[in-house]
């Protein structure tokens, strides 16, 4: 007579579901939190800059795209090491067609941050999901969620309200460019998205020698008190190649939808750090249109992670989490 087949332990069954859900949420966890640290370092971008005393916006766009620069080709050398130059020239093509968005976007974004407050500027950025999303339906032909519509509405709502405070304030420029830097960015994404199949971080290399060209050939000279290049070199070496370095590491992990949600900690902190430290107070318009932007991203991202369907690059996230290929953000 055959002996009858052994029934499974519930007990062990049931510590086996748990070990293999904690392994499964552990990569998550880690990368959620590298994505809100990258949030938090790069939050301090516009309390950096204001306590650049002398240099003008082409000086400070120089010495920090350089730093940057060369920081980031470092990273890039240590991160393959003996395979280098082979991943460089795969990537060249598609770095090459992203590269000038994020230059000139960094451009704007200096721009920006020096003729507007700092809420300004990063309160229009955190629009870049929506405004990615409408640059992928046009460009890459993806479908668009009548959700997603309606939160694009609402938010250029939002950013409609900061541009009419500029007006009043004399930050009207600096509001146009705090727009420019959202869509120069957006046109990154998109351009990161059709280069997912290699490692996009010469991209940002690129990026980098753009802006510092431009930089080096508008400023009258590139002398700068001891202090200023310090707090530059600071800002492109250590603070942005840092936010870079860990929102590269944390996005292969969590859900597009997910990131656009963490990285609204950069958008929430930076306003935040120039009002304790040097009581720079942004206008009425620009917390009411702000508040609307934050809140609709807020409940866009709510909604795609609601309904279980991971957004893809073009969504807002600098990478195609699943395929675990992470891109930095410029």
């Amino acid at each position: 007579m055959a002996a009858s087949p052994a029934k499974a332990n519930p007990i062990a069954v049931a510590g086996d579901a748990v070990a293999a859900t904690e392994v499964s949420t552990t990569p998550y966890r880690r990368g959620a939190t590298l994505v809100v640290l990258a949030a938090c370092v790069l939050s301090l971008n516009g309390l950096v800059l204001r306590h650049i005393e002398d240099a003008s916006a082409w000086q400070i766009l120089f010495w920090r795209a350089s730093a940057l620069t060369v920081a980031m080709c470092c990273l890039f050398l240590v991160r393959h090491r003996g395979r280098a130059m082979a991943e460089l020239r795969r990537a060249v093509p598609s770095a090459l067609v992203a590269a000038p968005f994020a230059g000139l976007a960094s451009v704007c974004f200096i721009q920006s941050l020096t003729h507007t407050t700092v809420a300004n500027t990063l309160f229009t950025l955190s629009a870049v999901p929506l405004l990615t999303a409408v640059l992928g339906w046009l460009i890459l032909k993806e479908p668009v969620s009548r959700a997603t519509w309606l939160a694009i509405a609402a938010a250029m709502a939002g950013i409609a309200l900061m541009v009419a405070d500029g007006f009043g304030s004399g930050a009207l420029f600096g509001n146009v460019m705090a727009l420019a830097t959202a869509a120069l960015f957006a046109c990154y994404v998109i351009a990161l998205r059709r280069g997912r199949g290699v490692d996009m971080l010469p991209s940002v290399c690129i990026a980098g020698v753009i802006a510092a060209s431009i930089g080096g050939i508008v400023a009258d000279d590139l002398v700068l008190s001891p202090r200023d290049t310090a707090l530059c070199l600071l800002w492109g070496a250590v603070l942005s190649c840092a936010g870079h370095a860990l929102f590269t590491l944390g996005s292969r992990f969590v859900p597009a939808a997910e990131i656009s949600l963490l990285s609204l900690t950069e958008f929430v902190l930076g306003p935040l750090w120039v009002w304790l430290v040097i009581d720079e107070v942004p206008g009425t318009l620009t917390l009411a249109g702000g508040a609307v932007v934050l809140v609709v991203i807020v409940a866009w991202s709510h909604n795609r992670m609601r309904r279980g369907r991971p957004a893809s690059a073009v969504d807002g996230c600098p990478g195609d989490v699943r395929e675990g290929r992470p891109a930095s953000r410029a």
